[in-house]
This record gives structure tokens, C-alpha cells and sequence, in this order.
């Protein structure tokens, strides 16, 4: 019976007689079962077990206040195409685009200024009663303060309504409340400025064309006036109507004469006193009459500039330059009127329908709700990286 015992041992054991053999090792499904239990202890319940501590004992609370605005022109407002009536979309594409100017203006650093240079934003973000992580440091720049006031403001735009609405998150009622006060008069400022920009932009190409009509009817008034000086006359076309209705005379008077030489020709003897005398009444007055045909049209004149054609012909040009550049100054100061009235009628305001106020309560953090975002965030980290782990073990294999 001690001999079959002995057997037994020595085939159990599988080796020389009085060697120790090592222990028996685990089984592959232990391996697996502590590899499990060990990354669900690393990937959940430490984050669970963090989440939990720091929302439940060390977050900080944080109130919130804010105000919701939508910006409004004068114009009136007309019936609504097919599109805006099928999408329900606003058809004032002006304050679309300021509102989304406003909404960047919050979030900016040029508004962050000035709530720093009047609030101490500094001072406030980094008190010590505030926990760590929502803590800002005092030594950091201000670019790294831009960073964290748009942690601490949220904005949104309805593009079907128009409405902008903002909210800044401080860690004190009051605080929270000035904040958002400051930053609505900020952005009812920076509303002024546009529209008062807007207005400036319209008028200004408009009062440029006036000034430059202006100065063509001053120039051409100058030349006028340097003309009527150099010419001698207030009216060279009064004057050449003068010189027309002499000539006129002249002739008359020529034709008149050489009727009665004509007559007295066959009557009278050549040297007769009468006939002499007409004959040089004759001479005389066709001297005049070629002394004013060449003051009117050159004949015989080398003195260009007292040629009463010359004269006319420059004076015409003057007054249709002139005619031209009155009507431009008349029709710039249509065009600045007009745009005058079109930039009133674009002007844009701020319409604040809900303001800030001090709130009672704290709006963050949402403890129960990010106790739960953490919950499942770590059993997502945890079960998506046992997928990869096995799918990596089972391609090694």
C-alpha cells in the first residue's frame, strides 16, 4: 500500500525524486479577472472618487447674472419677402452683423480692459477663498486673462429673433451684477459708435461731392471775374449786340447815301459840291463799317485780343461752365440731404429687455450634473481602453 502511494507521488511530481518542483501558476481567467478589477479601480473609481470630492466639498460657487438685448434701427420696417417669410430669418442684415459684433465685443479683450481697469477683475478671480482649480493666478498675463474671462462669460445670438443674451459667472452676488451692468453699458456704447460711424460713412462721400462743386463754382466765378477785367465789359454779348445794331446803322446809313449818288449821277455834273459831299459821306461810312466788321471778325485786326468774336466765344464758354457747375453743386446738395436723411433713418440702438440683477442663489457648478458628467466620462475612458487593450493583446497573439 506504500509502494502505491509512492508511485502516485513520483507521477504527480513528474521529476527526479527529492527535487522541490514550483508552485502551480494561475490560470489565464485569474489573469484577466485582476487585470479588470485593477484598471475599473484605475480608470473609474479613482475619477469617480475625485469628481465626487471636489464637487461636493471643494468647488467653489459661482453666481451668475446677465441681460438679454436685441439691436433695433429706425427705419420702418416693410413687409417681409418670400424667403424671410418661409425661413422666419430677420431681414435687417445690418444688425445681424452688429449683433455678432457685439457678441465678439463680450468675449474680447478691449471689454475685458475696461471691467479690469473699473472691477479689479484680477483681484477678484484670484481671492483665496476660491478653490484651485477655478482660481486665477495673479501672476499670469493678460492673455492667459482673456483665456479665462471666456470661461467666466457665455453668449449666444438667436439669429430667428435677433435676441443677444450674455451671462458672466463672478464669486459674489454683487460682483457677478456690476459685471454684467459694466459690460451692457460697454456694449450699448460700442452700439453708438457704430451707428454714429455708419452715419459718418454714409454723409461723408455725399459732403465731399459738395466741396467739390463748391470749389468748381468758386473757380469758375474767378475766372468771370479775371475775365470781365482783362475785356473791359460786364457783358461782352450786350456789347456785341450794340456793335450788331450799329453796323446795322452804318449800313442803312451807306445804302441811303449811295440812293441819292445814284440819283444825283445822271443830274448833275461829277464835281458837283452836292455829289462830292455824298461821295464822301460814302467813303466815311464804309471806312466805319470795315473798322467794326474787322473788330467782330478779324478782318484786318492783329490784336486777337480785342476781337469781340474771341471774346464771345470765351465768354459763352464761361457762363456753360458755369451753368454746369451750379447744377453739380445742386444736385451734390440733393445727394447730402438725401443721404443725411437715409443716415437717420439707419441709426441703430441698443433695446435691453431683460436687465442684470443680484442673484441669491449660486448657478454653478451644477454638482449633482457634473458628479453624473464624471460618472460617465470614467466609465467611458474605462471601457473604451479595455477595448483597445484586448483588441491590441488579441492582435499580438
Amino acid at each position: 500500500m506504500a509502494k502505491v502511494k509512492a508511485l502516485k507521488t513520483a507521477a504527480k511530481t513528474d521529476g527526479p525524486t527529492g527535487v522541490m518542483q514550483a508552485p502551480p501558476k494561475l490560470s489565464p481567467l485569474k489573469h484577466k479577472r485582476w487585470g479588470l478589477i485593477l484598471s475599473f479601480l484605475m480608470l473609474f473609481w479613482v475619477p469617480v472618487g475625485l469628481g465626487g470630492a471636489y464637487f461636493g466639498v471643494i468647488a467653489s460657487d459661482r453666481y451668475a447674472a446677465g441681460a438679454s438685448f436685441v439691436i433695433r434701427g429706425l427705419e420702418g420696417g416693410g413687409t417681409p419677402d418670400f424667403v424671410t417669410s418661409f425661413t422666419g430669418l430677420s431681414p435687417s442684415g445690418s444688425t445681424t452683423s452688429d449683433s455678432y459684433v457685439v457678441r465678439n465685443f463680450l468675449e474680447s479683450a478691449d471689454l475685458l480692459r475696461q471691467l479690469d481697469a473699473e472691477l479689479d477683475m484680477r483681484g477678484h478671480y484670484s481671492q483665496e477663498f476660491i478653490d484651485p482649480i477655478a482660481r486665477f493666478r495673479p501672476d499670469s498675463t493678460f492673455e492667459e486673462l482673456v483665456k479665462y474671462w471666456q470661461w467666466r462669460i457665455k453668449t449666444t445670438y438667436d439669429s430667428t429673433t435677433g435676441i443677444v443674451t450674455y451671462e458672466v459667472q463672478a464669486f459674489d452676488p454683487e460682483m457677478a451684477e456690476r459685471l454684467a451692468q459694466v459690460a451692457l453699458a460697454a456694449a450699448d456704447r460700442l452700439v453708438n459708435e457704430l451707428s454714429e460711424k455708419a452715419r459718418q460713412d454714409s454723409v461723408q462721400f455725399a459732403g465731399k461731392e459738395v466741396e467739390r462743386a463748391e470749389e468748381r463754382v468758386r473757380k469758375v466765378r474767378l475766372q468771370l471775374v479775371d475775365f470781365r477785367a482783362e475785356r473791359g465789359t460786364v457783358d461782352p454779348v450786350i456789347n456785341a449786340q450794340l456793335d450788331a445794331e450799329l453796323m446795322s446803322s452804318l449800313e442803312t446809313k451807306l445804302v441811303d447815301i449811295q440812293a441819292r449818288i445814284n440819283a444825283l449821277s445822271g443830274s448833275v455834273d461829277a464835281d458837283s459840291p452836292m455829289l462830292v459831299q455824298l461821295n464822301r459821306q460814302a467813303v466815311a461810312l464804309e471806312e466805319q463799317i470795315l473798322q467794326r466788321r474787322a473788330l467782330i471778325g478779324r478782318v484786318g485786326d492783329a490784336d486777337s485780343k480785342r476781337n469781340t468774336a474771341e471774346a464771345l466765344a470765351a465768354y459763352e464758354g464761361l457762363l456753360i461752365e458755369q451753368n454746369f457747375a451750379q447744377q453739380s453743386y445742386a444736385s451734390a446738395m440733393v445727394s447730402l440731404e438725401t443721404a443725411r436723411m437715409d443716415a437717420d433713418r439707419q441709426q441703430r440702438y441698443l433695446a435691453v429687455f431683460a436687465r442684470p440683477f443680484v442673484p441669491n442663489e449660486p448657478a454653478y457648478p451644477v454638482r449633482v450634473r457634473d458628479f453624473f458628467l464624471v460618472i460617465v466620462a470614467s466609465f467611458a475612458l474605462w471601457a473604451i481602453s479595455m477595448l483597445i487593450a484586448y483588441t491590441i493583446r488579441d492582435h499580438m497573439r
